[in-house]
């Protein structure tokens, strides 16, 4: 008889949905890569927190109206696999020291 039954096993994690993006990320887009900051700060973001770091996570922008549009429902990081286009920042961050980076795939 399993008596601990407040444990699950086989349960994966739940991936966080759209968020505002954070800081630094914005932060970056609007000083490195010259963007627009009346657009940077109406994206949103998905994350996907790597197991390497606790503080280390992929990132991706989009922007929530143009998804809606198109009419694809984004409820976590893995939604934007089919749909590249939508994708305007693929990188990373680390929400310890705000460092910023661009994954080598990039954009389509």
């Amino acid at each position: 008889m399993n008596w601990m039954f407040w444990k699950k096993e086989g349960r994966t994690k739940r991936l966080p949905g759209p968020k505002n993006i954070p800081q630094s990320v914005g932060m970056h887009l609007v000083k490195s890569a010259k963007m627009s900051p009346d657009l940077v700060w109406t994206l949103k973001a998905v994350v996907l927190p790597r197991a390497s770091d606790t503080y280390l996570f992929d990132i991706r922008l989009y922007d929530s109206n143009k998804a809606h549009h198109e009419g694809v429902e984004v409820v976590d990081y893995h939604s934007l696999d089919d749909h590249r286009g939508l994708i305007i920042f693929d990188g990373w961050y680390n929400d310890a020291n705000g460092l910023v980076g661009q994954s080598d795939t990039g954009r389509d």
